[in-house]
C-alpha cells in the first residue's frame, strides 16, 4: 500500500521553487562558476519539468504575486541574481550533498528531488508501522499507519521537491530511537544530525534533551553540552552559508518576494512580527493542527507517550514563536508523533 502511494506521488510531485535553488548548491559540490551552475539548473527546468509547472518556476504564472513572478523571471535571466538566493538554502547542507550524490546515479537533479521525497515518505510509513506495532496488532498498525500516511499534510510532505521530507524522516527516526527504541546514542546523534538537514530541527532538540534530563537519562552538564552542540551547530551553518539573517527571513515569509536579497536591508519591526503572528494564528487555526493535538490528547489521558506528546508540542510553540507563519510540509514530525500517541491510547483500551 505504501508502495502504490509513493508511485503515485512519484508522478504527480509538487515542483516548489525552493527546489532551484536546493538544485544550484547540490551542483557547488563539484562546479564553482555561477553562470554554468544557473545554465545547467534552468537546463534541468526546461528538460524536466512539465510545461505547466515550469511556468510558474520561471515567473509566468497567471495570477501569482507580481513581486514574486519578477523575482522568478529575474532569477531564471540573470545569473548572479540567481546566485544570490543560494545562501538562503545552503542552510540545508546534508540535504544539498544528499541530492548532488542522488543526481550523480544519472536520474538528474529534478527527479532527484522527486525520488528524495518520495523515498522519505515510503520510510516514514514503515517507520511509523513499526512504531505502532510496539501497542497495537499487525492489523490496526496497519489500518492506523495508513490512514495517517494518506492524510493532507503527510501526502503533501511527499509530494514536495524540499528537504522538509528527508529531515522528517531523520527527526523522526531520532523520536523513535530514543522514546520507543530505547537506543538513546544513535537516536541522539540523529536529532543533531537532522540539523544539518533542515536548521529549525534546533527547535526540536531543545525539548528533547529537556525532556531526557527530566527523566533522568541525562546529566545536567551531559544535557547542557548537547544543547550547546545544537545550538553551535546552527550558528556554524548559517556562518559557513553566508546567510542573510532573521530580518530577511521574515521578509520573505511575510513581506514579499525579494529581487537582489544579497544588495538589500531588509526592514522588519516589533509590530510587523504581530501583524504576523496574528496572520499566522489563523492559518494554523485553519490547517490540521487542531484535529492531531485532540488525537495526540488521547495518548495523554491514557497515561502514555506524555514526553513525547510535550516534546512535539514544545516543537511546534518553539517553531512557531521563531517564525510565525504555518506550512504543514514543517510540521510532519508533530503530526506523526501525534498519530502515534493516538494510537498509544487505543492500545492501553485494548489491554
Amino acid at each position: 500500500m505504501m508502495g502504490g502511494a509513493a508511485i503515485h506521488l512519484y508522478r504527480t510531485p509538487v515542483y516548489s521553487m525552493d527546489s532551484i535553488q536546493y538544485m544550484g548548491n547540490a551542483l557547488l559540490m563539484e562546479e564553482s562558476d555561477p553562470v554554468e551552475i544557473h545554465r545547467r539548473v534552468y537546463s534541468e527546468v526546461a528538460r524536466a519539468v512539465p510545461p505547466r509547472e515550469r511556468a510558474g518556476l520561471l515567473g509566468h504564472e497567471a495570477g501569482a504575486p507580481e513581486d514574486q513572478n519578477k523575482s522568478r523571471q529575474e532569477r531564471a535571466a540573470n545569473a548572479y541574481r540567481f546566485a544570490e538566493f543560494l545562501p538562503l538554502f545552503a542552510i540545508r547542507p546534508l540535504y544539498n550533498q544528499t541530492l548532488w550524490v542522488v543526481s550523480r546515479s544519472g536520474l538528474g537533479l529534478v527527479r532527484s528531488g522527486v525520488l528524495i521525497s518520495v523515498a522519505s515518505y515510503f520510510g516514514l510509513g514503515l517507520l511509523v508501522f513499526v512504531w505502532l506495532g510496539r501497542y497495537l496488532n499487525a492489523g490496526f498498525s496497519f489500518a492506523v499507519a495508513m490512514l495517517l500516511m494518506v492524510s493532507p499534510p503527510l501526502t503533501e510532505l511527499g509530494r514536495d521537491t524540499t528537504a522538509d521530507a528527508l529531515a522528517t524522516l531523520v527527526a523522526f527516526a531520532a523520536l523513535y530511537l530514543i522514546f520507543a527504541a530505547n537506543r538513546f546514542t544513535a537516536g541522539m546523534v540523529l536529532l543533531l544530525a537532522s540539523i544539518y538537514f533542515r536548521t529549525d530541527f534546533v527547535v526540536l532538540a531543545g525539548p528533547v534533551i529537556l525532556a531526557c534530563w527530566w527523566e533522568r537519562r541525562l546529566d545536567l552538564w551531559k544535557a547542557g553540552v548537547l544543547a550547546l552542540v545544537a545550538v553551535g551547530s546552527v550558528l556554524c551553518i548559517n556562518h559557513f552559508a553566508g546567510d542573510y539573517g532573521i530580518r530577511m527571513l521574515y521578509y520573505r515569509n511575510f513581506v514579499g518576494v525579494p529581487i537582489a536579497p544579497g544588495e538589500m536591508t531588509a526592514q522588519f519591526s516589533g509590530r510587523d512580527y504581530l501583524a504576523a503572528l496574528r496572520s499566522g494564528v489563523t492559518l494554523a487555526a485553519n490547517s490540521f493542527l487542531l484535529p492531531f493535538v485532540l488525537l495526540g490528547t488521547m495518548g495523554v489521558i491514557a497515561g502514555r507517550m506524555r514526553a513525547l506528546y510535550a516534546v512535539t508540542m514544545g516543537y511546534v510553540c518553539l517553531h512557531f514563536m521563531v517564525l510565525p507563519n504555518w506550512q504543514e510540509r514543517w510540521f510532519g514530525v508533530f503530526y506523526l508523533a501525534m498519530g502515534v500517541c493516538a494510537a498509544s491510547a487505543v492500545g492501553a483500551a485494548r489491554e
